[in-house]
């Protein structure tokens, strides 16, 4: 694993940072790149800014946007595509810009890399991403080969909970909480389940919960403890739900009606991205020297592949009672 000394970098955010050498050394192009592939998404987005060494505060440089962006036409970012080492495919990415958020940075357009990679990438390709310096044709920055996160098609996305379909219709199973202890017990859960997939090392099952106010279907996203791959399962259970969704839902008390179906999403990344999250630690500050993963060869950052497009929709528990999910909604207050 190679690691970079910089001030902890936010994902896809527009910051400064201090890579180890002396602030005395000639100024050096040092490109920080970030991009995420995932083969279901319409778009393939990079951020592509550069270090600056300085000596007095990092805030008044970080205000200037010429100190951490690229000039448009300065470079050129490009996406390659290969099989047993001969390339098949490239996308060179279209330079744009989007608006960010004020701050101690600069908040003027700041710019972005894309390509519509969608149908685009191939699970039997490895990506490599390049920039380029534009004047010259050198290279400023490069990634080793990055395989896609690969599903069976055969296999159902979960396992458990698991549902039982005769004649288009559902008879049994869904999204329910249960005892899993097998004896009495208060807290109840939800045991999920899903194949291995090729490349994945960290997943994240989602519960996309659904109900509908004033007429119109809504949803909110419940997220499940990160579970490594050395382990296919997790439980869910119904009092981290139920608080969640608390959570999510108390600013609007209007009348809401329960529908009874989830979608489970099965969030995954590789490798890469999974080693970028254990090293980056949350509500540090700016000023703190941190050590960072990094794969990026002449830079800094990280380029990774996800998925977070899987999905199976099924019925969810309806039942009322002291142990259904309808009575427990009821008592959260917001709504139902």
């Amino acid at each position: 694993m190679r690691k970079v000394l910089f001030f902890l970098p936010i994902m896809l955010m527009f910051i400064s940072c201090e890579v180890e050498f002396s602030p005395n050394a000639e100024w050096k192009n040092v490109p920080v790149v970030y991009c995420m592939i995932d083969q279901d998404d319409d778009t393939t987005w990079a951020r592509v800014q550069r270090c600056y060494l300085t000596e007095g505060s990092i805030y008044e440089y970080g205000q200037v946007s010429d100190s951490i962006n690229y000039p448009q036409g300065a470079i050129t970012v490009t996406l390659f595509a290969y099989k047993d080492g001969v390339m098949k495919d490239s996308m060179l990415f279209q330079y744009t810009e989007r608006t960010i958020d004020s701050g101690r940075f600069a908040n003027t357009n700041q710019p972005f890399y894309c390509f519509q990679t969608r149908n685009r990438l191939r699970e039997e390709y490895s990506y490599v991403l390049t920039v380029r310096d534009a004047s010259d044709g050198s290279v400023l920055a490069t990634t080793d080969p990055v395989p896609l996160i690969k599903k069976t098609s055969s296999d159902r996305l979960f396992s458990k909970p698991s549902i039982i379909i005769m004649n288009g219709d559902t008879i049994n199973g869904g999204f329910a909480f249960f005892d899993n202890t097998g004896a009495s017990s208060s807290t109840l859960y939800c045991h999920m389940k899903w194949p291995h997939l090729e490349n994945a090392r960290l997943y994240q099952p989602i519960v996309r919960f659904y109900y509908r106010s004033q007429g119109i279907i809504k949803y909110v996203d419940l997220k499940c403890p990160p579970v490594s791959s050395k382990n296919n399962e997790t439980y869910y259970s119904r009092d981290l739900f139920l608080n969640e969704l608390k959570n999510q839902l108390q600013s609007d008390t209007s009348r809401k009606q329960y529908i009874p179906r989830v979608d489970l999403y099965l969030n995954c990344c590789n490798e890469d991205f999974n080693a970028y999250l254990s090293t980056v630690v949350s509500g540090a500050s700016l000023s703190q020297s941190r050590e960072v993963y990094n794969n990026i060869k002449g830079g800094v950052g990280v380029f990774a592949s996800r998925r977070t497009h899987l999905y199976m929709r099924m019925p969810s528990d309806s039942s009322s009672g002291p142990r259904g999910l309808l009575d427990f909604l009821v008592g959260l207050g917001v709504g139902f």
